[in-house]
């Protein structure tokens, strides 16, 4: 059921402002701009309408208030990140290292794509806000719970060594995102600029998240392989 504001008439669509038609997706698309330059807290519904170029019935003729609005950029942002998950990798019998060394890739991939994101998700952790719950519970549950069963997995396997996948992936993920965040001081420190294509950045955190928690698996296969030849 689509809500409607007490002030819009019943199943009449509020005007937009100018030539913009106002849907719902160029109202997300408006909110997650203003939002990344200024937070939740720091947002109001009429600077969205402006953005968007609508009136602020337009806004509640599909989000019931700011914080509905908000949490569905959220979850709209994430739906695409969330599409790794159907890559025929994760529902086969490849390796661990495999299988994180592509989810290595499309997070990557995520990051250079959706600074906005990344912007609303950095003030949204810093302010230790009241969205923490919904956010794991509805944005990241899902994910986290596969990318553990594929640690676990990996432990069993012998690829990794026992670990906690908590730990494990709060590492994992902070080494990529903080990479893009701190990418503008890092230039301007070393005077280099700094590749974080999914080639390169994503070859170095694979190597090292594998050769910091590995269990020596593939030397131990290697070694395997030359004493049943020889």
């Amino acid at each position: 059921m689509v809500p409607v504001n007490k002030k819009t008439a019943a199943g009449r669509r509020p005007k937009a402002v100018g030539s913009v038609r106002g849907t719902r997706s160029d109202i997300l698309r408006a909110a997650r701009r203003v939002f990344a330059r200024k937070g939740f807290d720091g947002t109001s519904v009429r600077e969205v309408a402006e953005e968007a170029r609508v009136n602020k019935a337009m806004i509640y003729y599909h989000f019931s208030d700011k914080l509905a609005l908000y949490r569905e950029v959220l979850t709209d942002s994430f739906k695409e990140f969330d599409r790794i998950w159907e890559h025929r990798i994760f529902n086969s019998p490849a390796s661990t290292k495999a299988k994180i060394k592509k989810y290595i890739e499309e997070f990557i991939k995520f990051q250079e794509k959706n600074d906005e994101v990344r912007r609303i998700m950095s003030m949204e952790f810093a302010s230790s806000g009241s969205n923490y719950k919904w956010l794991a519970e509805n944005v990241f549950h899902t994910g986290y719970m596969r990318l553990a069963k594929i640690i676990r997995e990996g432990v069993r396997n012998g690829e990794l060594k026992k670990m906690n996948p908590t730990l494990a992936i709060s590492a994992l993920t902070g080494m990529m995102i903080h990479g893009f965040i701190v990418k503008p001081l890092a230039v301007h420190i070393s005077g280099k600029s700094l590749d974080l294509s999914i080639g390169r950045f994503g070859s170095f955190i694979t190597k090292l998240f594998f050769e910091g928690l590995g269990n020596g698996y593939g030397n131990r296969k290697k070694r395997h392989a030359r004493s049943t030849c020889s």
